[in-house]
C-alpha cells in the first residue's frame, strides 16, 4: 500500500499563526519557533492567501480579527482543496462558552484563551498533530496507526475494532474486545466525567465525544487515554483511542512547577502584578498582598491606590520609569519605598516589562514582580554611617567632611565666593580624661558635638576628625572677603560662648573651653584641602599659644579690615 510522503516526512511541521496582533505572532515563534515552522499571517485575507500558495500542517486562529473574523476566515479557508483534513486552533481573549461551542462546531480541533501558557500551547498541538496524523495514516492503513478504533452502538456496547498493542480489561486479566460502554473499563473516580461526556455530545452541546481517562490495561495497571469519536449513522459512534500517558505526566509536571514556583514566590516574598493597562485595575499575589499587610482575599486594586501607597518623593522617580518602559519599551527596574498599612515604609525592588501591545505599539498587558529588600536597605545605611560618620557623636567624619569640602571648594571656584573652615580643639582635655577616666571624656565629646551642631546651618558641616578635634565648615560665604570674615567671626564666636559653658557629665559638673583657628577660602589660587586643613590648624594653635578660649584667624588668607 501507498502512503503520501508528506505523512512521513520528518521535517518540522509547519503552523499558520494568525492574528492581528503582532506582539502574539513574535510571542508563538518564540514559544514555538524551535519545533515547529511557523509562518505567520496578520489578518483572515492573508491566511486565504497563504493557503492558495502552501498547505500548512496546522492553523493557529485568532477570533477577534477587524474585517474578517476567526469564524469567516475558517469557513472560506475549507472552501479551498488544500485545506481539507487540516486541523485548527483557535487562540482569542474570549473566554466565553458560545463561542467555543460555535468554534468547535465549525470544525476546531481546540479553543485556547489567552494569556495562554506556552507550555500547555505545546502540549497542545503536539497532541493535535499527532492525532491527525494518526487519522490520516488509519485511512490508509490501519496497521500503522499509534490508536486503538473503536465503534460504539448505543444499544449494545462498544466494540474494539482494531488489535492494538495496548490491549484494555474489565477485570484486570481478560482482554476485552467488546464491553457493555466506557465506564466499564475506566477508572471509577472518571465515570462521572465519562457520563458527562456522553451525555454532551448525545444533546448536541460538544461537536465530539472526547475526553481524556484512566482506561485498565491488562495486568490492572490504570493509564491515560483519550477517547475520540463521533456518529458515522443513526445509533452508532466511530471513534480512537490512544496513549496520552506521557502528556498527562508532562501536564501534571507542570502543574507541580507551577505550584512549587508559586509556594517559593510566597516563602520569599516576591509579589507578583498583572497589569492590563488600559483598565483601572491591577492584579496581584497574596505574597504581594502580604508584603504591605492588605488582606490577600483581595488581589484587585485601582492602579491609582497602588501609585499613592509610593512615598511621594519615590514616586515621580517611578512614574517616570514607568513611563520610559510603557512608551519606549524600556525594562522597568526601580528600588523605592511602599507605605504599609501599619504606617512604616517597605523598601522594594520592582522589576517589570511590557508583554502584550496593539498593533499600533500601544501597550496592552504589563507584568512585573516585587521584593521586599528593606533589611539591605539597612544595611546599606549602616555600612555607610560606619564608613561617612563618626561611632560616638554621630558627626560626619574625615571622610565625609574631606568628599564636602572638595565640593565647596569647587563651588567657590565657581561662584567667585568665600567659604571658611574652623578647627577647634577642646582645652585640657587628656586632664579630663586622666582625672576621670575615658567615660567621661567620651560624654564630653558627645555634649560638643551637640551644641556645635546646633550652632551652624543646616547647609554647614560640623565635623570630629578624632579625638577633641573638631571642624567646623561655612561653605557658603560672600564674595566679599571683609563681609565673609566677619559672619564667619559670628558663628566662631558663638560656638566659642556654647563650648565654653559647664558642663554637666553624669554627676559630676566640669568646665571646658575651646581653642579655635579659622581661616576663609575661596578655591582660587590652586587651593587644596590639605592646604585649608593646614592654615585652619595652625590658627588653632596659635590660640592655644596665646591663651586658649579664643579664636585665632589665619593671618596669610584674613582681609585687611577684619
Amino acid at each position: 500500500m501507498r502512503l503520501e510522503s508528506h505523512l512521513l516526512d520528518e521535517a518540522k511541521a509547519s503552523i499558520l499563526a494568525v492574528d492581528d496582533t503582532p506582539a502574539i505572532l513574535q510571542l508563538l515563534e518564540l514559544a514555538l519557533g524551535i519545533d515547529y515552522e511557523i509562518v505567520p499571517a496578520e489578518s483572515g485575507q492573508a491566511a486565504l492567501d497563504a493557503f492558495r500558495q502552501r498547505q500548512f500542517d496546522l492553523v493557529m486562529l485568532d477570533l477577534m480579527m477587524p474585517d474578517m473574523d476567526g469564524f469567516e476566515t475558517l469557513k472560506r479557508l475549507k472552501e479551498l482543496p488544500s485545506f481539507e483534513g487540516t486541523p485548527v486552533i483557535f487562540l482569542t481573549a474570549m473566554d466565553d462558552l458560545t463561542n467555543e461551542c460555535s468554534a468547535l462546531e465549525l470544525g476546531a480541533d481546540d479553543y485556547i484563551t489567552k494569556p495562554f501558557k506556552p507550555n500547555l500551547v505545546r502540549l497542545r498541538i503536539a497532541n493535535i498533530l499527532h492525532r491527525v496524523r494518526l487519522q490520516r495514516l488509519l485511512s490508509l492503513a490501519l496497521a500503522g496507526a499509534d490508536q486503538g478504533l473503536w465503534s460504539w452502538n448505543l444499544d449494545g456496547g462498544v466494540r474494539i475494532a482494531s488489535a492494538w498493542s495496548q490491549p484494555l480489561t474489565v477485570d484486570g486479566q481478560v482482554k476485552a474486545l467488546e464491553f457493555k460502554d466506557w465506564r466499564e473499563v475506566c477508572h471509577p473516580d472518571d465515570v462521572p466525567a465519562v457520563s458527562e461526556a456522553s451525555r454532551d455530545y448525545l444533546s448536541g452541546l460538544k461537536p465530539a465525544f472526547e475526553i481524556d481517562v484512566r482506561l485498565r490495561r491488562l495486568g490492572g495497571t490504570w493509564t491515560w487515554f483519550n477517547i475520540h469519536g463521533k456518529f458515522s449513522g443513526a445509533e452508532m459512534i466511530i471513534g480512537t483511542y490512544r496513549n496520552v500517558e506521557a502528556r498527562k505526566q508532562a501536564e501534571l509536571k507542570l502543574r507541580e512547577s507551577e505550584e512549587r514556583l508559586r509556594h517559593v514566590m510566597d516563602a520569599t516574598g516576591e509579589g507578583i502584578w498583572d497589569w492590563a493597562v488600559q483598565e483601572p485595575i491591577v492584579r496581584h499575589n497574596a505574597a504581594w498582598c502580604r508584603l504591605f499587610g492588605l488582606g490577600e482575599e483581595t488581589a484587585n486594586h485601582p492602579v491609582a491606590e497602588v501609585l499613592a501607597m509610593i512615598n511621594p518623593d519615590d514616586r515621580p522617580e517611578v512614574e517616570r520609569l514607568l513611563h520610559e518602559c510603557l512608551v519606549n519599551d524600556q525594562p522597568f527596574f526601580a528600588e523605592y519605598r511602599v507605605r504599609h498599612v501599619d504606617g512604616w515604609d517597605v523598601w522594594v525592588q520592582a522589576r517589570g516589562k511590557v508583554v502584550e501591545r496593539a498593533a499600533d505599539g500601544s501597550p496592552l498587558r504589563m507584568v512585573g514582580a516585587l521584593q521586599d529588600i528593606s533589611e539591605k536597605k539597612r544595611i546599606e545605611e549602616e555600612y555607610r554611617r560606619l564608613a561617612l560618620f563618626d561611632t560616638l557623636t554621630g558627626l560626619p567624619n574625615r571622610r565625609l567632611l574631606i568628599d564636602r569640602l572638595t565640593q565647596a571648594i569647587e563651588q567657590n571656584r565657581r561662584n567667585a565666593t568665600l567659604g571658611a573652615l574652623m578647627f577647634i580643639d577642646m582645652d585640657r582635655f587628656k586632664t579630663l580624661n586622666d582625672t576621670l577616666g575615658h567615660d567621661y571624656g567620651d560624654m564630653l565629646l558627645i555634649e560638643v558635638a551637640r551644641r556645635l551642631s546646633g550652632a551652624v546651618r543646616k547647609m554647614d558641616t560640623a565635623a570630629r576628625l578624632g579625638g577633641d578635634e573638631f571642624v567646623i565648615m561655612l561653605p557658603q560665604l560672600s564674595a566679599d572677603a571683609v563681609i565673609a570674615m566677619k559672619d564667619a567671626m559670628t558663628v566662631a564666636n558663638k560656638v566659642l560662648r556654647n563650648l565654653g559653658v559647664r558642663y554637666q557629665l553624669g554627676s559630676h559638673g566640669h568646665d571646658s573651653t575651646p581653642s579655635i583657628g579659622l581661616s576663609l577660602f575661596s578655591g582660587a589660587h590652586g587651593e587644596t584641602v590639605d592646604g585649608i586643613l593646614r592654615r585652619a590648624d595652625a590658627a588653632m594653635y596659635e590660640a592655644k599659644r596665646t591663651g586658649r578660649n579664643r579664636v585665632c584667624v589665619d593671618q596669610a588668607f584674613a582681609p585687611a579690615n577684619a
